[in-house]
């Protein structure tokens, strides 16, 4: 982010020693041209797939953002314009939420008369109560949960602590423009799957990522904000050093289930829609379009040109002219 706004600074100081055209008013600049490329340009990644007369747009998500982040550029825009079905991850409208309620209810709370605190040490356990009162929750809430639920909501909670919201998010924002514009969509999993992602992990699993969102509590909301902010301005490379190459690196299990296993079965789904005609656009998770596991990485080997998309370029920084030979006469 302070890399993005020292650039643009600099492109500031360089608008202002435009070069005149003899008539009093500045030409336009090489700086003019780039800096517009970046207003319409630097936001959050996209990609496309094509085919002889498919193409697929892929933008990544962040489900928390601050809600005075300005995300939405006019690479997006064209590109969601430009398609006809939309492909979100599952469906969150109202009887969506309610299906959440009912999963969550059934996966993520305890039933065999067990409180969570029974399967933690003492060191767990007192981090566990810090995390509760910083973060407005009770023990009581926490106990009566599987480790993977409140791993979640300690998450969440360390995330509206920084003014993080998942109601503003990319994800709904695209949603509810879809509605709005008739566009057809379609979801690439239920909702039982993408929980089960997570609740079906073994329960030392499970314990292994409650202990660290426990130890990392007071860290996760900062590092979340710093996530939303590279993420709105395209710091793919960033993004793959943070979240994807850790979370392979500590656990190849919750990786796999989490996100590899997922993209294949998503890019089997979005092969079907490119053996059609048309253009469609895809809104999911950015972890799942990063790294070497990714979405992208699945269309690939399924013989598709995936790259990344700008729908403007701007002009050639360096315009070449032909070399005039002057003769002796």
């Amino acid at each position: 982010m302070k890399r993005a706004l020292s650039v643009l600074f600099i492109l500031s100081a360089l608008t202002g020693c435009t070069p005149s055209d003899g008539s009093g008013s500045a030409t336009s600049s090489v700086a003019d041209r780039v800096q517009e490329a970046r207003v319409r340009n630097d936001g959050p990644a996209i990609w496309v797939v094509k085919d002889i007369d498919s193409t697929l747009y892929l933008f990544g998500t962040v489900h928390l953002l601050p809600d005075d982040l300005v995300w939405q550029r006019e690479d997006m825009r064209q590109a969601f314009d430009a398609a006809g079905t939309v492909f979100f991850e599952v469906d969150t409208g109202t009887s969506g939420k309610i299906d959440a309620t009912v999963l969550t209810t059934r996966l993520g709370l305890r039933n065999d008369g067990l409180r969570l605190t029974d399967r933690l040490d003492n060191y767990q356990r007192n981090l566990m109560e810090a995390a509760a009162n910083n973060g407005d929750l009770t023990i009581a809430a926490l106990d009566g949960m599987q480790p993977w639920l409140a791993s979640e909501y300690l998450t969440f909670a360390a995330a509206q602590n920084v003014g993080l919201s998942g109601e503003l998010s990319a994800d709904e924002a695209l949603k509810s423009r879809a509605v709005r514009e008739g566009k057809n969509i379609i979801y690439l999993e239920s909702l039982e799957t993408q929980i089960r992602a997570s609740a079906d992990l073994p329960e030392e699993v499970q314990l292994n990522i409650l202990t660290e969102t426990l130890e990392q509590f007071n860290s996760l909301g900062e590092d979340a904000t710093e996530i939303a902010e590279q993420w709105s301005v395209g710091g793919t490379d960033f993004l793959t050093e943070q979240l994807i190459r850790p979370m392979r690196a500590r656990s190849p299990l919750v990786f796999n289930r989490l996100l590899r296993d997922r993209n294949t079965a998503w890019a089997k789904k979005l092969s079907r829609f490119m053996e059609d005609s048309g253009t469609g656009f895809v809104a999911v998770g950015t972890a799942h379009l990063l790294g070497d596991d990714s979405l992208l990485s699945e269309l690939r080997e399924q013989g598709f040109s995936v790259q990344r998309y700008h729908a403007f370029m701007g002009e050639p920084v360096i315009d070449t002219v032909d070399a005039m030979i002057v003769r002796t006469p």
